[in-house]
């Protein structure tokens, strides 16, 4: 094999360092839809940033450490600023509180919502149970009422031939009595 020039060796180095530079930069797509909230997020260089929103702040590190040490500097300098922050950390607090309580309520309310949905499936599964024995005693029923129409119907033809038979019978006894009443009577006549 032959060596490497000195040609295809920088175009070797040239074609590693492109590929690590595009394999470790950060250029992603970052999309703020909702400024309802106090939402931080990290952005690096190459990042492409759409915003969707009326609101959003963009602050990089130095810059948000200098509105840091200016909020905290007026606010021990100057009484009514210290006075307005106060009132707003304790509307804020007041805010926490209440979403903290509503959270707590919520809470209740699912797991009300949760034990009444619970019940509402054990019950229709005991339903459904009791309409499945139901369902199996009328099946039961239904053959136990052919089974006896059936006998009831053997029952009556059975009825049918021994009336047939009894008729038969009455009327041979009837014939027979007759024959031999007239032999009586013609041996009687003929002495």
């Amino acid at each position: 094999m032959k060596p490497l020039s000195i040609h295809h060796k920088l175009l070797l180095a040239i074609c590693c360092c492109l590929a690590m530079q595009q394999a470790y930069s950060q250029g992603t797509l970052k999309t703020f839809k909702d400024s309802s909230g106090t939402n931080v997020y990290s952005i690096y260089r190459g990042d492409t940033l759409l915003i969707q929103c009326d609101t959003a702040f963009v602050v990089n590190k130095n810059t948000l450490s200098i509105y840091k040490k200016f909020y905290d500097k007026t606010r021990q300098n100057n009484s009514s600023f210290k006075g307005i922050m106060d009132s707003y950390e304790h509307m804020i607090h007041e805010q926490d509180t209440m979403l903290r309580v509503k959270e707590f309520y919520y809470q209740q309310l699912k797991q009300q919502m949760d034990s009444v949905t619970n019940n509402s499936l054990a019950f229709m599964d005991k339903t459904s149970l009791s309409l499945q024995g139901i369902s199996s005693s009328l099946d039961k029923a239904t053959t136990s009422l052919v089974e006896t129409q059936r006998l009831l119907e053997d029952s009556r033809k059975m009825l049918e031939e021994e009336r047939k038979k009894r008729n038969s019978r009455a009327i041979k006894f009837g014939i027979g009595g007759a024959v031999i009443g007239a032999l009586i009577t013609a041996l009687i006549t003929a002495n």
